[in-house]
Formats: C-alpha cells, structure tokens, sequence
C-alpha cells in the first residue's frame, strides 16, 4: 500500500455518484531547451564549482581530495594517504561498501577526529561524485577530471537545531532520506540539485501519474527498486 490512501467513502454520505470519475491524464514533463545530456553535463559544471570552492567544513583542496580518494576507492585501489585515516575509511566504506555502516562506526570516527557534521559533508561530496560518475558510465561519457582547487576557508558555521535525535549523525528534525543532508545546508541544497536532474524534482515526487523521458513513475520506481536491491539500500 502507497504512504497515502484515499479516505474510505462514508455509508451516511448518500450513494455514489451516477457518472464515473474522469481518468487522470499523465503529467509530462515540461519541455526544456536542454536535452537530458545537456541538463546532466550542466549538472556537473554546477557539482565541480561547488569542489572547486570551500565547503562549510573542507577546504576545497580537502573536498577535491575525498572525491579524488572516492574515485581510487571505486576503481579498487589504495587510498592516497592524504587524509586523515577516519577520513580514508569513511571514504571507502561509502564507496564500495554503505550497507556496512553503523551508528557506532559514525561515533567510532568523530573519536578519532572526524567531526560528526565534517562527515555529513562528506556524505554529501561522496555521494553525489558516485551517482555523476554511475549515470556518465549509463550515458558512455567520459568521468570528467576534477577541478582544481579554490582558495578561500569553509564557513564552520552549524546549522540551527541540528543535532542527532533517530539517526547516526545530525540532522535538523527527524531523520530521513530527504533530511539526511540537512545539518549542512549547502549539501542538502546540493543532493536536491542532482536529485531533480536525475531523478524527479521534489515538488514532482508525490505525483504519480508524471512521465519523464518516455518513462512512467511505475518503470521509474521500478528500476530504482531493482538499483536499490542490488546495492544492498536497506531504505
């Protein structure tokens, strides 16, 4: 059953009515100027502006760093050795093996140096630079080398009321898919970015009758299942 069921009809609220309901239409997307490859490829130029500049608590050379250590951890090499060793495993450990963390891994690591909201920054820098790189492999395109570093400090500022209440890091309200991010405002904003280019914006996600690119919602859903079982998502 869906998250939202319709309301079971009332016996005291008459009979039902004599003609049968319209049927609702599909809702296509919107026509863009931008063909799908194109709205990827500037998704990327916008994901390699935000490498190429401070975060809220890496520096760009740090943030290009993890990704770059992301890319060895995919591909099966060894690490660099440039970050600190918290840093490393967290790295691999989402890359190739996310089913595996725990909350006492996450508490493990801010023992050892790394900062709770430090690691929701790089969640956010290692989840994104996976998915690109995945849907440019689906697409036959060529990873794009990444950018070089900026200069400037992160902002180490907190976002209000975040803290850990039903999750392993903190978050601003309950935790979940959508608020995961969200203790680092300019993650969040930038998982929504990618999530609209390669998935569905967020104002479409309770739409179920939208289609995009020739797919339905079901065949959408269906395959993102089907991704998630391979990739052992427990979400």
């Amino acid at each position: 059953m869906g998250l939202f069921r319709r309301k079971k009809r009332s016996r005291a609220a008459g009979p039902p009515p004599t003609e049968a309901p319209a049927t609702r239409e599909p809702i296509v997307d919107a026509p863009t100027h931008e063909s799908p490859v194109d709205a990827f490829e500037s998704l990327i130029d916008r994901e390699w502006d935000r490498l190429g500049s401070p975060g809220t608590w890496w520096t760009s050379g740090e943030r290009i760093s993890i990704a770059a250590d992301a890319r060895r951890a995919a591909a099966g090499e060894e690490m660099s050795g440039d970050l600190p060793a918290p840093v490393d495993e967290a790295t691999r450990r989402l890359c190739v093996e996310p089913a595996t963390i725990r909350g006492t891994d996450v508490a493990r690591w801010e023992m050892e140096g790394l900062d709770s909201f430090a690691y929701i920054e790089l969640v956010g820098i290692v989840s994104r630079l996976m998915a690109l790189d995945t849907a440019a492999f689906g697409l036959d395109l060529k990873p794009r080398q990444l950018p070089e570093p900026g200069s400037g400090d992160p902002t180490r500022q907190r976002a209000e009321g975040a803290a850990i209440t039903t999750g392993w890091a903190p978050t601003v309200g309950p935790a979940g898919a959508p608020s995961s991010l969200s203790a680092v405002p300019a993650e969040a904003e930038a998982m929504f970015d990618a999530h609209g280019v390669l998935y569905l914006a967020t104002d479409d996600m309770f739409e179920m009758q939208i289609t995009r690119e020739g797919l339905t919602r079901p065949q959408m859903e269906l395959a993102a299942a089907r991704t998630s079982v391979l990739n052992d998502c427990f979400y």
